[in-house]
């Protein structure tokens, strides 16, 4: 299948920004405080010492050296005498995958419809759903704000739901794996709620999520950094704010979260652990990507595949493993949404 000039998917699954507050032992709830702090650090790294060929700086000496390096920062932390922290976030699925928002080949459209419509029946969604769904239980997108918890204990208010808030008590001590999600007895039946949601036209289901995290005193806490470059006098630090109840309070942005909901793609070539659902495969903890084209493993090389899939799940033959494995990644990148179109004329 040749890819159109245009050609994109709205996401399917849509995190929310995550806000902090902080829990006191009398029961009251106020917005996590940001500060700023000025602090004198060392002079440490290469380009204190060192030029871009690697040899010594002629100016530098012992004295320069340890000479202090003040910068401005964010800081946000556990307040003295707070309970616990809380985090609170929203995640929706829905049905946007089941068709492109724009493509210019009525005939791709058609195929990449069938492809999605064949992936459920035949492969089914239990797969990539168990996935997500596992990491917004087990609190993935809080990202290192529960590394050096006690314990975290997880809300969750599906909708529609008739079975009332679902809670994961203490995340690391009772669900410590996969296997420990799906031994719980509802389990299944936030899956389906979840593939209904994808599957149906105009579905929906949303997850409102409340996180409890108690942790040492004050201890410091990790929101979302501000992207931005070096600039004399300006923070070295930033954090991403909102605003709650007149108060600036620090967050997890939206794209964040989404990184970690959607971290689950151990299907490339040696895989050794998941990395997140993207076009190469992209490793930033390594600085790599495991699925650059000459592997036949990127997105667009599979994609561009649709029509053999399409007749592979049409035929009766049980197909391979590596062939679902190209689904999966396949099916989770349109469910992420985003540009897959190739230009030309």
């Amino acid at each position: 299948m040749k890819l159109p000039i245009q050609l994109a998917y709205q996401r399917s699954i849509s995190p929310s920004d995550v806000v902090f507050f902080s829990i006191w032992p009398d029961g009251a709830k106020k917005p996590l405080r940001l500060h700023t702090r000025i602090v004198l650090g060392m002079k440490e790294g290469t380009s204190f010492a060192y030029d871009d060929k690697g040899k010594i700086k002629p100016k530098v000496n012992p004295n320069t050296l340890a000479e202090g390096n003040p910068h401005k920062i964010d800081y946000c932390s556990v307040p003295y005498g707070a309970e616990k922290i809380q985090c609170e976030f929203s995640v929706s699925f829905s049905s946007e995958v089941q068709t492109p928002y724009k493509c210019s080949d009525p005939i791709v459209r058609k195929t990449l419809n069938l492809l999605v419509d064949l992936y459920g029946q035949k492969i089914g969604w239990n797969e990539l759903l168990t996935r997500y769904l596992v990491n917004i239980f087990s609190g993935k997108w809080l990202w290192g704000n529960t590394r050096h918890a006690y314990s975290t204990t997880i809300k969750a208010t599906p909708w529609p739901w008739e079975n009332g808030a679902v809670i994961f008590n203490d995340i690391r001590k009772n669900f410590s794996d996969r296997s420990a999600f799906e031994r719980l007895e509802y389990w299944q039946a936030l899956v389906e709620q979840a593939s209904h949601a994808v599957t149906e036209p105009n579905g929906l289901f949303i997850l409102e999520l409340k996180a409890s995290i108690e942790l040492p005193t004050n201890s410091a806490l990790k929101p979302s950094q501000v992207f931005k470059e070096a600039t004399s006098g300006e923070k070295n630090r930033a954090y991403q704010t909102t605003e709650i109840e007149g108060i600036e309070s620090p967050m997890i942005g939206c794209y964040k979260a989404g990184a970690a909901i959607t971290t689950i793609d151990d299907w490339y070539p040696g895989a050794e652990r998941p990395v997140r659902i993207g076009h190469y495969g992209v490793d930033r903890q390594n600085s790599t990507s495991y699925r650059h084209p000459d592997t036949h493993k990127d997105f667009f090389s599979l994609i561009k595949r649709a029509d053999e899939f399409v007749e592979l799940l049409s035929g009766s033959d049980d197909l391979s493993q590596e062939t679902i494995n190209d689904l999966h990644f396949v099916v989770a990148n349109l469910i992420k949404g985003g540009l897959y179109q190739q230009k030309g004329n």
